[in-house]
This record gives structure tokens, C-alpha cells and sequence, in this order.
């Protein structure tokens, strides 16, 4: 266990000198699975749980939520559907749009994935006053959400004023 704590003793559970996903990664000396290795087993295993690093898959149990992300208003760019606090990780598992209100003219709605003024769009639909899911699909295998690359929405072509709603309703699970 000394040899694992040696390898990290400059390393923090945050701030600028946290232990990274690579610092977890390369320790260098390997330990055998096996019983006489059993607290040097548990130590890795805690500290990779204080960091966050030893897993980044599967979810929360008990975390997933819709949440719904409703505009009002004129022609935006940029409107945040969903940002987690800092320090958390969700999947976007699935989305639908709805359009409400208004003289029921076409809306354009679009899903981001958005970092700073970097976007990625996930999903782009046209209609008026019934739910689609986005296009091309619905389902959204392995897209990350974090507080620093977060899920925006563009909402154009309105007409009728303010009264017109662009909703959309997201499935997102807690990963981390």
C-alpha cells in the first residue's frame, strides 16, 4: 500500500493538482488479485471513488429524470435545456419536442451539445402543434452532459408573438 500512496503523494482530490484519469491509470506497480493484496485493493478502489476516476460508466440507481425545457418567445440561439452542477456527469437517453400556442405556424426546433461557443447539434425537427422526436432518432447512445459541455436549444421560425411554446422533454440518467 506504501508503494501506491508514494506514487501519488503530490496528487490532491481536487483542485490543480487532482489525480487524473491517467495518474489513476498508470500505477506502477500492479497488484495481483489476490487475498494477501486485499487492503491494497480497497485502498485503489476508495481513492479512484474520491476522485471520480475508477468508473465512468453505468448509472446512478435512482437518477434518471425527465426534464422538460420550455421557450416562449421570438427566434433564440443558445437557450439552456440542461446543465448539471459542476462535478456531475448525466447521459442524454432520449428526447421529444413539443410545439404549443401561437398561430400554429411551423417552428424549428434544434438540440446542442454546446461548450462555450462550440456546438454539436444532436437533433433538428420542423412541425407544428404536435410532439416529435428529434430527427434523425430519438435515442441518444452515450452523449455526456456536464456542466462545462451542456444541452442548449435553438428555437426559430415563430410567428404569432410570444404566446408560442417550444418544449422539449429530455430522459438523462447520472452517471458520476
Amino acid at each position: 500500500m506504501t508503494k501506491i500512496l508514494d506514487q501519488w503523494n503530490t496528487k490532491t482530490t481536487g483542485g490543480s493538482n487532482k489525480l487524473s484519469v491517467s495518474d489513476f491509470e498508470l500505477i506502477q506497480d500492479p497488484i495481483h488479485l489476490e487475498k494477501k493484496n486485499y487492503s491494497a485493493l480497497e485502498l485503489v478502489d476508495l481513492i479512484g471513488r474520491i476522485t471520480n476516476n475508477r468508473s465512468s460508466s453505468g448509472p446512478i440507481t435512482g437518477t434518471t429524470k425527465i426534464v422538460a425545457s420550455a421557450y416562449t418567445g421570438s427566434a433564440v440561439y443558445g437557450y439552456e435545456a440542461f446543465k448539471p452542477p459542476v462535478g456531475e456527469v448525466w447521459t442524454l437517453d432520449a428526447a421529444s419536442v413539443t410545439h404549443s400556442g401561437g398561430a400554429g405556424s411551423s417552428i424549428r426546433t434544434k438540440l446542442y451539445l454546446q461548450e462555450g461557443s462550440n456546438t454539436i447539434e444532436l437533433g433538428d425537427e420542423s412541425f407544428a402543434a404536435n410532439t416529435n422526436p428529434f430527427d434523425p432518432t430519438a435515442v441518444f447512445d452515450g452523449v455526456k452532459v456536464t456542466n462545462d459541455v451542456y444541452l442548449t436549444q435553438t428555437v426559430t421560425g415563430q410567428t404569432g408573438g410570444n404566446e408560442e411554446t417550444s418544449t422539449v422533454t429530455m430522459a438523462l440518467t447520472r452517471v458520476r
